[in-house]
């Protein structure tokens, strides 16, 4: 029963994502997902709407970053125990073996701008104002 309880309950956490606000400005940020990529997904994209405005943001980079270290300890420990033919005497020998594992911790982050999912915002219409002398013959009195 335990186990099947258990075993619901991680499908059902599997199921969930969300977006966690790591760094704003006034530019842009960086958002971490948790859990579920699609439904985190969804959440990143409300987040960035909501603080650039609908459809003005720009991912610039998503993937997987190192945010830090895990380092797991463990300690394995055996006895044996040994008496003698006569079965007067025993001994018992413990023997400990100490582990020490550390990794890369990682989690999914995005790097988005605001500005808009296209670039920059375009210039002026028409472009700079003509030179009258560009491709032309030379001015009067030249």
């Amino acid at each position: 029963m335990l186990r099947t309880l258990s075993l619901g309950l991680v499908l059902a956490l599997a199921a969930c994502g969300s977006a966690r606000v790591i760094q704003r400005n006034a530019s842009g940020g960086v958002i971490e997902l948790q859990g579920d990529r699609g439904k985190a997904m969804e959440d990143a994209n409300s987040q960035m709407a909501s603080h650039c405005g609908p459809g003005n943001y720009r991912i610039d980079s998503e993937g997987e970053e190192v945010i830090g270290q895990d380092t797991v300890s463990r300690t394995d420990e055996a006895q044996d125990t040994k008496t003698s033919r006569s079965g007067r005497r025993s001994s018992t020998d413990t023997t400990s073996t100490n582990t020490t594992s550390t990794r890369n911790a990682t989690a999914w982050r995005i790097h988005y701008s605001c500005g808009g999912a296209g670039g920059p915002p375009p210039g002026p219409a028409g472009g700079p104002p003509a030179d009258p002398n560009a491709g032309g013959a030379p001015p009067p009195g030249y």
